[in-house]
C-alpha cells in the first residue's frame, strides 16, 4: 500500500522563509524558559547557546545556510520510510537523527523566528507530547523537469526543498545530532 494511502500518516507542508540563513522546527516553551524573547536576535547568533537548545529536543535546524523561501514537508506516524519513492528518488543528502521534544505545539519557520511568543508568523503543528526522533533530507525537486515553470520557480505538485520525518523515539541510549548546521560535509 502507498504510504499516503495509510490515514493514520500525517504530514503538512508549510512555505517558510528565512533571513538567518536556517529554518527549523522548535518548541516555544524551550524558548520562554530561557529567556526573554526580545533577546532571541542575539542568542540565535550564539552557535553554544543553539547547540544547547538542539541536544535539549527543543530545536531541529532546517537548512543549508542560505536565506530564502523553502518549502518544509513535515511527515510523522509512518511505517518503513518516511519518504515516498518520488522524494527518495531526489535525496541529496539526509541528516543524521536529531532529537525533537514535543509538548503538544511545535512551531516552524525562519530561525530568527523561534524567540517568538506563539502564533506570531510562525506555523503551527500540532504533534502529541513525546520524545521524537527527526531526519531531514535536502530534496532535489529542480532534478524533475516538470516540477519547474518557465521562471524557474516550483509548480504545482513539485516536490518540496526539504522532507522533516519525524518517529516517536525507540529504546534508550540512543545517540543524536547536537549541531546547527543540518548536514554533515563530506
Amino acid at each position: 500500500m502507498d504510504m499516503l494511502m495509510d490515514p493514520t500518516v500525517q504530514q503538512i507542508s508549510r512555505t517558510v522563509r528565512t533571513d538567518a540563513g536556517l529554518c527549523a522546527l522548535w518548541q516555544t516553551e524551550y524558548f520562554v524558559e530561557t529567556g526573554d524573547p526580545d533577546d532571541w536576535d542575539d542568542w540565535a547568533s550564539d552557535d553554544e547557546l543553539l547547540v544547547q537548545a538542539i541536544s535539549a529536543g527543543a530545536l531541529v535546524p532546517i537548512g543549508v545556510g542560505a536565506d530564502g523561501v523553502f518549502e518544509v514537508l513535515i511527515r510523522w506516524n509512518f511505517s518503513g520510510s518516511g519518504l515516498t519513492e518520488r522524494e527518495g528518488r531526489h535525496v541529496l543528502v539526509s541528516s543524521d537523527p536529531y532529537l525533537l521534544t514535543s509538548p503538544g505545539m511545535l512551531y516552524i519557520g525562519g530561525l530568527e523566528e523561534a524567540g517568538d511568543l506563539p502564533g506570531r508568523d510562525a506555523n503551527r503543528i500540532e504533534l502529541p507530547s513525546g520524545r521524537y526522533s527527526a531526519v531531514v533530507h535536502l530534496v532535489d525537486w529542480k532534478a524533475e523537469p516538470e516540477s519547474m515553470g518557465p521562471d524557474g520557480r516550483p509548480l504545482e505538485g513539485a516536490l518540496p526543498d526539504f522532507v522533516v520525518e519525524i518517529r516517536a523515539e525507540e529504546g534508550v541510549g540512543n545517540v543524536y545530532r547536537a549541531k546547527s548546521t543540518t548536514f554533515s560535509r563530506p
